[in-house]
């Protein structure tokens, strides 16, 4: 295995320069007179909605972490009881329990306005959500992903839109621009350089000529998986991308079918590829250890896009967020923001969140693969085996 250490040096000045980047939720008009006090509506409390495009641990973490930002503005006052773990995938449980409690005389989480739009039933989940903020007493809805962002990117109504977590609001035609939204009451999360820069960390530390990589079969597939970027790096590094699509599963019953043909993939690409980039497809941390086993076998490094959770499962390294603290209070700024009657297209909507670099030394054994002091010195978790028990799916 091929290794640079002067480009590794580079990369890991990347990484250090991206820990200085602050947490900056500012209006752009600096003359504006909305404060970030808390305030009530009219004498009653601000109702909010919650849409998400299916469960996912990104979804909860960030959500957790808007509601700990909120109370850091004094918006709640009481969050002792709201059960959250690192790793969990719901966030109906933690919606029940703030729609349940008297946490807030500004806010109120409205019980039957959570929406999971991969659970709901019906051709047209998203039609619902739609009827729902269209009755007229919403005042703020929160997106998760992609899909929850398209849904409530429209003029069908009017209620002020936060969405989060998405793998790139501009190209799926959430928003207009990173510093523009387009829509004076949708406003999205941009880090548009996010996956570019774990692409170009994990090619100055092993020098690869040919990155793997797998994409779900359609537009926003790519989008998830971002195969646009990839390109981007690959003509930048100099190095061939050879990517699969793959049909992910419609069902439970359909579960099995799915991972039979990502292991095909996955043997297909351990012989093409000398590196793997895994996206972040609907893989159980069980299987993980399993359907890696081809790149293990020829020595192949494997970065996660996903982060801490798939390095603890099988993957070897990851450079993703830190956590979820930046963009909780970020994001809790600019709900306070929209509240308060702001228009979106005046706020900022690019953070880049602080990297946090996951190592697992059994995986860096099995292909054969000495981490250099300087990574050593600079991961922020070193995994010494590969244990699928702690995740939550």
């Amino acid at each position: 295995m091929r290794f640079g250490k002067l480009r590794v040096l580079i990369g890991l000045l990347i990484i250090i320069c991206l820990l200085a980047v602050p947490v900056l939720a500012v209006n752009k008009k600096t003359d504006a007179e909305i404060t970030l006090d808390p305030a009530n509506n009219k004498g009653g409390k601000f109702r909010l909605a919650y849409c998400e495009t299916e469960p996912f641990t990104n979804y909860a973490g960030t959500f957790y972490a808007l509601v700990i930002g909120l109370e850091k503005l004094g918006w709640i006052n009481n969050t002792e009881g709201l059960e959250y773990v690192k790793g969990q995938d719901d966030t109906r449980v933690m919606w029940n329990w703030l729609a349940t409690h008297e946490i807030s005389p500004y806010l109120e989480f409205v019980g039957d306005a959570h929406f999971t739009l991969s659970l709901m039933e019906g051709e047209q989940p998203e039609d619902a959500v739609i009827k729902r903020l269209q009755n007229q007493d919403i005042d703020l809805v929160i997106g998760m992903g992609t899909r929850a962002g398209k849904a409530l990117a429209n003029d069908l109504h009017q209620v002020p839109a936060a969405v989060f977590s998405t793998s790139n609001a501009v190209r799926s035609d959430i928003i207009k621009a990173d510093n523009d939204s387009g829509n004076k009451h949708i406003w999205a999360h941009m880090d548009s350089r996010l996956y570019q820069r774990q692409m170009t960390v994990f090619h100055d530390i092993f020098q690869f000529k040919k990155m793997g990589m797998i994409y779900e079969d359609s537009s926003l597939g790519r989008i998830y998986a971002a195969v646009d970027d990839a390109q981007k790096v690959a003509a930048e590094e100099g190095f061939k991308v050879v990517s699969y699509p793959i049909k992910e599963p419609a069902n439970d019953e359909d579960r099995e079918r799915y991972y039979a043909d990502l292991m095909q993939i996955h043997q297909k690409l351990a012989r093409e590829v000398d590196a793997m980039y895994l996206t972040m497809a609907p893989i159980e941390s069980s299987r993980l250890p399993e359907l890696l086993a081809p790149f293990y076998d020829r020595k192949i490094p494997v970065f996660s896009q996903l982060g801490t959770e798939e390095v603890m499962s099988g993957a070897l390294i990851s450079v993703a967020r830190a956590d979820f603290s930046g963009i909780g209070l970020f994001g809790a700024e600019t709900i306070v923001c929209l509240l308060k009657g702001q228009s979106a297209r005046e706020l900022p909507q690019v953070f880049e969140n602080v990297p946090h670099i996951a190592l697992n030394l059994e995986i860096a054994r099995k292909i054969g693969f000495k981490p250099p002091f300087e990574i050593l010195l600079v991961a922020d978790e070193i995994f010494q085996r590969v244990d699928t028990t702690q995740i939550s799916n």
